[in-house]
C-alpha cells in the first residue's frame, strides 16, 4: 500500500450522529415530560406523572381485630375501626372449621349506621369499633376450632378494600 492510499473510517461520523439523535430524543421526551406535569387526570386532583397525593392504609392497620371467650359456647370477635374508614354490615360471614367439619356461625350485631355508599349505595355500616357475639353449635365446648371471618370495608377518601378472609385458631 503507498503512503498516498489511505482508507477512511466512516465509523466515527456514524457515532456522532447516533450521539446526536439519542440527545435529540431525551429532550422530546424530557420536553413533553415537562409540559404534562401540569396536566391532570379527572377526578384525580394530581399530575400525570407526580406521586399520588393521598395513601391509604394498609387493610389490616385500618380495621384491627382481635377475639374472646366471654363465656362458654361464645366467641367475641371486635374490631377496632380506624377515623375515616367503615365495616360493611352485611359483607361479615363466621365459618367455624372443626373435627365436625365446617359450619356457618349467626352473630349477634350492634346497631349499625345507615350510609349512603358509593360503590354499593344505601348500605349499613360501622364507622366505630364494633363486637359480634357468635354462638358455637351445640356439642362443642372444648377442643381447638378454627374461626373463619370475612368481611370489606372502606376509606371515606374513596378506596373500597377487597373483601378479607382471616383465620384463627382457638382452643375452646
Amino acid at each position: 500500500m503507498s503512503p498516498m492510499h489511505a482508507t477512511v473510517s466512516t465509523a466515527q461520523p456514524r457515532r456522532h450522529a447516533l450521539r446526536a439523535w439519542h440527545l435529540l430524543l431525551w429532550l422530546v421526551l424530557w420536553g413533553i415530560a415537562a409540559s404534562t406535569q401540569a396536566q391532570t387526570l379527572p377526578g384525580s386532583g394530581r399530575g400525570l406523572l407526580s406521586a399520588p397525593t393521598q395513601s391509604f392504609l394498609a387493610v389490616d392497620d385500618a380495621f384491627r381485630w382481635y377475639t374472646s371467650l366471654p363465656q362458654t359456647g361464645m366467641i367475641g370477635v371486635h374490631w377496632q375501626i380506624v377515623d375515616g374508614h367503615y365495616l360493611y354490615k352485611d359483607k361479615f360471614a363466621f365459618l367455624l372449621r372443626s373435627n365436625a367439619g365446617e359450619q356457618a356461625l349467626a352473630a349477634e350485631f350492634p346497631p349499625a349506621s345507615a350510609h349512603e355508599d358509593e360503590f354499593f349505595g344505601a348500605m349499613d355500616v360501622y364507622f366505630t369499633d364494633m363486637s359480634v357475639l357468635l354462638r358455637l353449635p351445640q356439642g362443642l365446648a372444648s377442643g381447638p376450632v378454627t374461626l373463619i371471618l370475612e368481611y370489606q370495608g372502606c376509606a371515606e377518601a374513596g378506596l373500597c378494600y377487597t373483601p378479607q378472609r382471616r383465620e384463627i385458631t382457638l382452643e375452646l
